[in-house]
């Protein structure tokens, strides 16, 4: 009775072990690459700057704005050297409430996030070009 007790605590453990062992790995995968890492409640508002929409607007509805900020916080790339890529740009300013400003800027596949340069998927590409398609209008 005793050995199957002790053989039940050790496979709980063991199974407990790996689930934080997976837990770690996630996270630690997830945090990789990644470009910014801004908390909604800091950001007072959201500039949008679209060449193929052709227009500029500024967004200031919370739930607009923690939408954006969410898929920003998406973006995954690796640091690149500066692009000469001459396609359509857009932009996107990210105004926090105590004045400082990130400013994304995209060009093809590269991403230029305060004047730091990255090399972005089609994937995060997308993302993007949502933003400014869907709150740019």
């Amino acid at each position: 009775m005793r050995r199957k007790k002790r053989g039940n605590k050790s496979r709980i453990v063991i199974i407990l072990f790996f689930i934080v062992l997976l837990f770690l790995g996630v996270n630690l995968i997830s945090s990789r690459n990644k470009i910014v890492d801004i908390n909604p409640k800091d950001v007072d508002y959201v500039e949008i700057i679209g060449f193929k929409t052709g227009n500029m607007k500024t967004i200031n509805d919370k739930r607009s704005v923690e939408k954006i900020v969410k898929n920003l916080n998406k973006l995954r790339g690796k640091q690149a050297n500066k692009d000469t890529n001459a396609e359509i740009t857009n932009y996107i300013n990210v105004y926090f409430t105590s004045g400082n400003k990130i400013s994304f800027v995209k060009t093809g596949l590269t991403l230029r996030v305060n004047n730091i340069y990255y090399n972005i998927s089609s994937r995060n590409s997308r993302i993007i070009e949502n933003i400014i398609e869907d709150f740019g209008r």
